[in-house]
């Protein structure tokens, strides 16, 4: 049972609301945070939450060996972050799946997102004072990616979020009727992280040969999230009258991760109440050496030149991507084909081929289905952002919709297919589920994966 998606609709329409936005402090230190390290920060009590708007504030600068090369920060600044879990009153409600940052990514090649250039990190700088879009001129690029930490600056900011934070429904909670909760960031390693070359100009920008080991440092940390209050005890009486009929029920999106590599067959299991979506990213290089550690650039862009006029953000221009989140093709005889199989089932009901599953994936989409990247060509998704998905149930407007693929009270058997493939691909697998968090009187809380 849950409350009607009617009320944020009611609450727009009551007198006496009013917003705000709260500071929050983490649990350990705030800065000089090395990669692989855990942040952890509770959302405060007895107040009307807005989950999806937390947000992470925090400075980022890389680092590398002396005297050897430049280091960047990546395309999208929540790379450095592997895992986010959340927990009530010390239970986990949601996990959260490993390769965080790899998830974030074929959720941009699939849904077509836009990241935010004043917040988020968008694109690897390339060279020139005036070609950085975080501080312009007053950060020299052709060295580390530096940023001041003075006067508590924090110049990027983690807004966007995969699985609970993202997508429960309600939104809006009223933290008093359940225990503390924590959310748990864990910090991805520097080599999968950020990216070293040999120089700035574009034969050593897409180079590592002195084998720079690239870091890098988070300082001045600390979360912000939207909070309401109201005037009078209507949203109270609510929750009072739902909840003596019976638990109050919050739905949202978890995701599942597996890896593998493979030329022919990837096999996963799941046991959830609703399997709403499959999406597969096919990596150019999971595991990349110091050598390799180095940008990519992008298909269809132009490299970096002496010209201070070649620019990030836009099409036709200089763009680099992290080797780790470069998805690709894998090599074949002929045409390679794909088909996901769930306890003999198969989906599509023929082997698909990578045009295919380019269709495939913008009608998973559903009512998105026209967000998406509008500048990825055929050829920029072969080569840089081959990420299949596999929808299976219909375009729910919320995770409200239980309507997947019910597969706790079956032995699931699924795979993921690939053929005429010649060569061995890492596949990380991710499993969008719908889960439910039920919450009883006295704060206690149940799961429903």
């Amino acid at each position: 049972m849950s409350l009607s998606p009617m009320l944020e609709f009611m609450v727009s329409r009551l007198e006496g609301l009013s917003t705000n936005t709260l500071r929050l402090e983490v649990q350990n230190q705030s800065s000089n945070i090395s990669p692989q390290s855990i942040i952890r920060v509770t959302l405060p009590q007895n107040v009307l939450l807005s989950i999806p708007t937390l947000a992470w504030h925090f400075n980022c600068v890389t680092s590398g060996q002396a005297g050897a090369g430049q280091t960047r920060l990546p395309n999208g600044i929540d790379h450095i972050i592997n895992r986010v879990s959340v927990s009530i009153g010390g239970q986990d409600v949601a996990s959260g799946a490993n390769f965080y940052n790899v998830l974030s990514r074929c959720r941009e090649v699939l849904e077509g997102s836009r990241l935010d250039a004043g917040l988020e990190h968008p694109e690897i700088i390339t060279t020139g004072a005036n070609n950085s879009y975080v501080s312009g001129s007053a950060t020299d690029v052709s060295g580390n990616e530096v940023y001041s930490s003075a006067n508590n600056e924090a110049q990027f900011c983690v807004r966007r979020w995969n699985g609970f934070l993202d997508s429960c429904e309600p939104k809006v909670l009223s933290t008093d009727l359940v225990s503390d909760i924590v959310v748990t960031i864990f910090l991805e390693q520097a080599s999968l992280a950020v990216v070293a070359s040999d120089g700035v100009a574009a034969a050593t920008f897409v180079a590592n040969t002195s084998a720079q080991v690239p870091s890098y440092t988070v300082n001045n940390m600390y979360f912000t999230v939207k909070a309401y209050s109201m005037a009078n005890g209507v949203l109270d009486n609510l929750y009072a009258e739902q909840m003596s009929q019976g638990n109050l029920e919050l739905t949202f999106k978890q995701y599942f991760s597996f890896r593998d590599t493979t030329a022919s067959t990837m096999r996963y299991s799941v046991a959830s109440q609703s399997i709403n979506k499959v999406i597969v990213a096919h990596h150019e290089n999971a595991s990349p050496a110091v050598a390799d550690q180095h940008p990519i650039l992008a298909a269809g862009y132009n490299p970096i030149t002496s010209n201070l006029a070649d620019r990030v953000l836009n099409l036709g221009k200089a763009k680099y991507i992290v080797p780790y989140t470069n998805f690709s093709v894998p090599t074949s005889s002929g045409v390679p084909l794909f088909e996901w199989q769930m306890n003999g089932a198969k989906y599509p009901m023929y082997r698909a081929t990578p045009e295919d599953l380019l269709l495939i994936a913008r009608q998973g989409n559903g009512a998105k289905a026209d967000l998406f990247n509008k500048d990825m060509g055929l050829h920029q998704y072969k080569t840089n952002n081959f990420v299949s998905c596999m929808d299976l149930t219909l375009d729910a407007p919320s995770s409200r919709f239980l309507q997947g693929v019910d597969s706790r009270s079956t032995s699931l058997s699924a795979y993921y297919n690939m053929f005429n493939v010649t060569a061995n691909k890492t596949l990380t697998l991710f499993v969008e589920c719908g889960s439910s968090l039920f919450i009883a009187p006295g704060k206690q809380c149940a799961v429903v994966q």
